[in-house]
Formats: structure tokens, sequence, C-alpha cells
């Protein structure tokens, strides 16, 4: 074939994260760089998707996804969230939260948009982002105590400017933007007429002091906001690809019509499956809390114990870690080191930076 290839794959490659993991499963070594979570998914969840593929819940559902999930997602959105929302309208199931920023950003942007990030940034967000054609600018986060600097956020902002993009809690950092940073964040958004999008799957995992707070709730930028979230954190299930998203209703009915078109539907069986979820104990989300608050402590402890220096996170399941007073040229160095004599996987930090050099000191664990 002589035909060219679409340019806009040109640049892709396997992420940092996607090829720690698979040289980490060929050495039989330890996982710390992917969120693969080897926690079991709860057994009423797994029961309940037998039983939806028994009943025959196997065929294409509505692209919104089935209604009586949705109405239960209302009630968590409503109650969880602070957020009140219309479960026929303002209510999306999607393939996967990815699924969901990606019907996001085909409905709310085009090629030559720009979105603001929070650097370091989760890598896909950026990715999708660039495969679109939409342009990113980024602020930093600091890695000691997750500050953010509102004055070099709004620096970042442009003509072209359409977007503001918030992962809390965070990932990679683990910090959880407080009430203050959000109404901060959506002044602005505010005053250039930007959408916010917040991408919250990690929302049931904050830590002692810190409370997860959904920018949707602040009412004054509801009708601005897209808040993405899904089921595979909470609940032990990445290979299930399930999320939801919420948000205006023009915004929500374009996004569906996206979703047929890219997606169809999201899975069936497992979308009836997941109406067992919402009958979970209030005691499940504490104890969930309290296992990632001992598995944080422990690894923040022996990280700092070998020379590392860390924030302490205050949600998520991610540390980045400096590692620059251990003598190693770079990331890729250290990561290749801790694989190959430690069979311990890591994410380079250049992985979560524009630039690589701002993360040639550290690692996401």
């Amino acid at each position: 074939m002589t035909q060219a290839l679409n340019p806009s794959v040109t640049p892709l490659k396997q992420s940092g994260i996607r090829a720690a993991s698979a040289r980490c499963q060929e050495l039989g070594g330890i996982n710390l760089g992917q969120g693969v979570c080897d926690i079991p998914t709860p057994q009423t969840i797994q029961d309940a998707a037998t039983r939806a593929m028994a009943d025959n819940h196997n065929m294409y559902s509505a692209c919104e996804g089935i209604l009586p999930l949705r109405e239960k997602l209302a009630e968590k959105i409503t109650n969880f969230n602070g957020v009140p929302v219309d479960p026929k309208t303002e209510v999306l199931v999607t393939h996967g939260s990815t699924g969901a920023f990606v019907s996001a950003c085909q409905t709310l942007l085009q090629p030559g948009d720009e979105v603001v990030l929070f650097e370091p940034f989760y890598g896909y967000h950026k990715s999708i982002l660039s495969l679109l054609g939409v342009g990113t600018r980024a602020t930093q986060i600091n890695l000691q105590d997750f500050s953010i600097d509102l004055d070099e956020l709004a620096a970042c902002i442009t003509d072209k400017t359409k977007a503001i993009l918030i992962c809390t809690p965070n990932n990679p950092t683990g910090k959880v933007f407080s009430h203050e940073e959000l109404m901060a964040i959506g002044e602005l958004a505010a005053q250039y007429d930007l959408w916010i999008i917040t991408d919250e799957i990690y929302e049931y995992i904050t830590y002692p002091g810190f409370k997860h707070t959904s920018m949707a709730s602040l009412a004054k930028f509801k009708d601005r906001t897209i808040t993405l979230s899904g089921f595979s954190k909470t609940f032990n299930m990445t290979g299930w690809r399930l999320g939801y998203v919420f948000g205006p209703e023009e915004v929500i009915g374009r996004m569906a019509l996206v979703q047929d078109l890219l997606y169809i539907c999201p899975s069936t069986p497992l979308q009836h499956a997941l109406l067992a979820a919402f009958d979970m104990p209030e005691s499940y989300f504490d104890e969930m809390r309290a296992g990632f608050l001992t598995k944080r402590d422990r690894v923040l402890s022996v990280l700092r114990d070998c020379g590392f220096q860390a924030g302490t996170p205050q949600g998520a399941y991610y540390i980045m870690a400096d590692f620059s007073k251990l003598g190693y040229a770079d990331d890729a160095e250290a990561a290749n080191v801790l694989m190959e004599e430690a069979k311990i996987a890591t994410v380079t930090g250049r992985s979560f930076y524009m630039d690589p050099a701002h993360g040639k000191h550290s690692l996401r664990f």
C-alpha cells in the first residue's frame, strides 16, 4: 500500500503505563505502575452479572444506557455529589469513563481549540485531546504541598481556550481539589466563558482531613460543568469498561448521539449487574478507604526510608515520588533499575508532563 496513514496517529506510541505493565508481566514482578487493582469485584455484583446474562439481557441497550441504572445514578449523584439531575436527560452511561471523555471532547471541542490541564496530568487525557487536534496548555501542581497557582492558571487561558480539565482526586498526584480552589477555578471559567470538564472517578477514595467536592455542586457552575466518573476504581472492575457522565441536557443529549456512533451502547448485561452496586452498605466504602489508607502509609514510609521525597496523597491511590537524591540520571534509568533488579513496575515521570524534562526526577507509584 502506498496510501499514507492519518497524520494524527503518527505520534502515537505505547503509553509508559502500558509499557511498564507489559514488562512487569514478563518478569513476574510487582506492578506498582498501573492501577490494575487486584482486589476482587464484590461477589454480589458478580452474581448479578451472571443473572443478567442468564435472563438474556444480552442485546443492545439504548445508547444512553438502561433507564433503571440512570435512575440509580441520579439518586447517587444527588445524594453523594450534591447535584440534582434528571436521569432521562442529564445522565449518560458510557463505555468507561474514557468513553465519556472522548464523547465529551467530540461534543464540546474542535481542532484548533485548546484545553488547560493541571500538570502532572493523566496521560490519556492529553493524548486523546492531541488525537482530536485539540491543543493543550498546562499549569503546575506543586508535588510537595499540592498547591496550585491561580495566576499561572489564568495566564494559560488564550482566545483559543474552550475548557479547563480537572481530575480530582487526582491521578497521578493524589491531590484533592478544595472547595475554595474549585470556586476560584469556576470564577475563571465564568469570566472567560469556558467549559469545565471534571474527571471524578476516584471520588470515593479520600483520606482523613480531605473531602471530595464536585464542581457541579457549586450551583453557579453546574451549567458549564461536565462530570465524568465510573465504577472501575470503586468496585474493582477496570475490565468492565463502564462509566457515566452528567451535565447540562443539551450537552448530554449530543454526547449520547456521539456515543451511539462510536460505541453503539455500553455493555448491556453489565449495566444490569451494576444495579446491585447501589445496595452496597456504607461499610464497604469505609473499609475500602481504610484499606487504601493503610497501603498509602506503608508505601510512603518505605519510599521515604529509601530516599525518595513525596508529598502525602490526599486521595486516589497514586504517589509521585522524587528520586533526585538517589543518583539516577533520569526517570528512565530509575524505572529500569527498579524493574530489572527489583522487579517492581513504576511509571516514568515524563509520562505526565508536556516537557519530558519536567518529569526527569520523578516516578509514579
